[in-house]
């Protein structure tokens, strides 16, 4: 039953060409070729859509984005719910999709837009995610009681903590117990000013698939460190990736941190061999590793995180302090040998 949860994505976007030879090349999607709501498939089915910026959103500089869509019986009646609300916004009143649904805009009391659905047209894929699928989504905000009660009386959904560390999490369950979605207290220099819903793609390759779309002209924005990365498309559209897991195919929730972080694993070696048997090269090795995931996602780690974005000299001077100093070591080991 998909009353009450996500079940499809699309994409506002200003430029269709663009974001179609995007998404091709980094998912794998084909289109239909509709200027007005191009369907993107996957090898058998629509997994989502890309269409035209609506006017109105051009005329207030609204940048690309991604829409989540929510499954209703009763779309009236949920958006006079969601009316009630002190900082709830209708953007778009309830209005035909096509001859078998009908749609509704709504910004939570924390700003996040979501789109809710009536009707038969837009479903989910279905079978085991495949890499372009939606495999969870994320709401990043900086407080957790802005929409617990909106929602709890909206879809009857519930939030239940699942972690403190890096910041709270919560699950956010629907009546019957299942997964709708994840909330995150997540820090304003990680999620930017605004607050958002969040779609997270499933992809075959994490580090592939990050090169594939610099190489594309859009960026990898953060590492949040648990096999997730935060990006943006050319246009600025956020989305987020992580590779597929084992859990994906039975539709359970893959944990955060499922993979194993093997690069931890050898820097932790590294330490152990340059300090146990006093060969300064893995020192060397070390800040290298430390360097190039820095240089990827524009986040440094020392003490604490260090963004390109926002403190450029600091993260510079991190950065170019690791790979001056592992060349250094390198050659020195190398130059004693």
């Amino acid at each position: 039953m998909t009353i009450g949860h996500f079940i499809w994505t699309d994409l506002s976007t200003f430029d269709m060409a663009l974001a179609r030879k995007t998404y091709a090349d980094l998912f794998g999607w084909s289109f239909d070729g509709d200027d007005s709501y191009d369907f993107a498939q996957d090898k058998t089915q629509a997994a989502a859509a890309v269409f035209p910026m609506p006017e109105f959103l051009v005329k207030i500089n609204m940048p690309s984005f991604w829409m989540s869509y929510v499954h209703v019986e009763d779309l009236d009646a949920r958006v006079e719910a969601a009316r009630r609300h002190e900082g709830a916004i209708i953007e778009i009143e309830p209005q035909p999709f096509d001859e078998h649904s009908r749609i509704a805009l709504v910004r939570d009391p924390s700003g996040a837009g979501f789109t809710m659905v009536e009707g038969s047209s837009l479903t989910p894929p279905e079978g085991p995610p495949q890499p372009g699928h939606v495999v969870r989504r994320f709401h990043h905000l900086p407080d957790i009681a802005l929409i617990a009660d909106f929602y709890k009386d909206l879809f009857g959904w519930t939030f239940h903590k699942t972690a403190e560390s890096p910041w709270p999490v919560y699950d956010i369950r629907h009546p019957d117990g299942s997964l709708v979605a994840v909330a995150e207290e997540v820090p304003e220099e990680i999620r930017g000013k605004f607050r958002y819903w969040m779609p997270c793609f499933a992809v075959g390759s994490l580090e592939q698939a990050a090169e594939k779309l610099s190489a594309l002209g859009g960026e990898v924005t953060v590492d949040l460190q648990d096999g997730r990365l935060m990006a943006a498309d050319p246009q600025g559209a956020a989305f987020m990736i992580r590779a597929l897991e084992p859990e994906d195919s039975s539709g359970n929730r893959a944990a955060p941190g499922a993979r194993l972080p093997w690069k931890a694993g050898l820097g932790l070696l590294c330490i152990w061999l340059a300090v146990v048997l006093d060969v300064p090269l893995f020192w060397g090795v070390l800040f290298l590793l430390w360097s190039w995931p820095a240089l990827r996602t524009g986040r440094a780690d020392f003490i604490e995180p260090v963004r390109r974005s926002t403190h450029p000299l600091l993260f510079w001077g991190l950065t170019g302090t690791w790979i001056g100093l592992s060349l250094w070591v390198i050659a020195g080991a190398l130059g004693a040998l």
